[in-house]
């Protein structure tokens, strides 16, 4: 793959993490304002619904030559490479806030450090786990 190619993949793979952070954090508002959810319900709620906003816009456009027929299967692995990425967002982010004053009184900046750690992990666990040379040809077909 060249690196103009994977420079746009990454680039997609951006807006589309742009996407689920839309709807993730339009979602939280959403529940805690209107529904009068909690913090904590409402983020599990829009958590869900941002992973399949961004496997959709992923898998038809990001990495759309890689999708592969057996979508569930692919859904399942994006869904635990993308739990694995948020336990590392938020891992992140914790250590620092707890190690180091400059980050407990700028918690914004540890907040950007660890979603470029999270997106970093999620664009190289879909590149070559979720959407890896899966599309079946023709001679797959009995298999």
């Amino acid at each position: 793959m060249t690196k103009i190619k994977q420079s746009y993949q990454l680039i997609r793979f951006g807006i589309s993490g742009v996407a689920g952070f839309l709807v993730d954090s339009g979602i939280v508002t959403l529940c805690t304002q209107t529904v009068r959810m909690g913090p904590i319900p409402s983020q599990a709620v829009a958590f869900s619904v941002a992973v399949m906003v961004t496997w959709t816009i992923n898998r038809r456009w990001t990495f759309a030559d890689h999708a592969s027929d057996r979508w569930m299967n692919e859904l399942s692995r994006y869904i635990a490479a993308n739990s694995l990425g948020a336990t590392i967002n938020n891992g992140v982010y914790a250590t620092l806030v707890l190690a180091a004053i400059v980050f407990r009184k700028n918690p914004t900046l540890a907040v950007a450090i660890g979603s470029i750690a999270g997106m970093i992990f999620n664009f190289i666990s879909s590149k070559t786990l979720v959407f890896k040379n899966n599309r079946k040809t023709n001679m797959d077909v009995g298999t």
